[in-house]
């Protein structure tokens, strides 16, 4: 992964290599169709990693579930995007893009955070940078207060990777 060209972010972050697209000029009606799903895929992504703190039953049925889903969302999101490097930090992401973006434009990102999975999580961004990278460009953006009561299922899932990147370079 193509970590050095990744511009730093001022948070909590993680580095991965995750399917993603972005769609510039998103509309009023297109964010909260996106958010609509994403507070759906935002709890599924925070619940607890410890099955230690699940009733046998209980697993059995969230794997039907979450099998149940899956084949849904493959039908909806068959892939987002190409993998693509990225940081993820707690309020603004850091990718490769392949031209310029207006600092101060807005879209929305697409982006799958399990691989390989369907689970998509769609992101309403504001740029905030845009620099010369490699053989594209490094995008800052954030999204702001959009994700409401999500929000913190969205840091429990960054800080979930934060701790398991730490883990792997020890």
């Amino acid at each position: 992964m193509s970590t050095l060209v990744l511009l730093p972010l001022d948070t909590v972050s993680f580095d991965a290599e995750l399917p993603l697209a972005y769609q510039p000029q998103a509309d009023a009606a297109a964010i909260a169709q996106a958010l609509l799903g994403t507070r759906l895929a935002l709890s599924i992504l925070a619940r607890p990693a410890d099955s230690s703190e699940q009733a046998a039953s209980l697993q059995r049925l969230e794997a039907k579930l979450d099998l149940a889903l899956e084949l849904a969302l493959q039908q909806r999101y068959p892939q987002a995007g190409q993998p693509t490097p990225c940081r993820v930090g707690l309020e603004s992401l850091c990718w490769l893009h392949p031209t310029p973006l207006d600092i101060g434009s807005s879209g929305i990102i697409s982006l799958q955070p399990r691989m390989p999975s369907a689970l998509t999580v769609q992101l309403p961004l504001v740029i905030l940078q845009c620099q010369p990278a490699g053989h594209g460009y490094a995008i800052v953006a954030s999204w702001g207060e959009h994700l409401g009561d999500a929000q913190a299922d969205w840091e429990r899932w960054v800080f979930r990777r934060h701790r398991q990147a730490i883990g792997r370079k020890a």
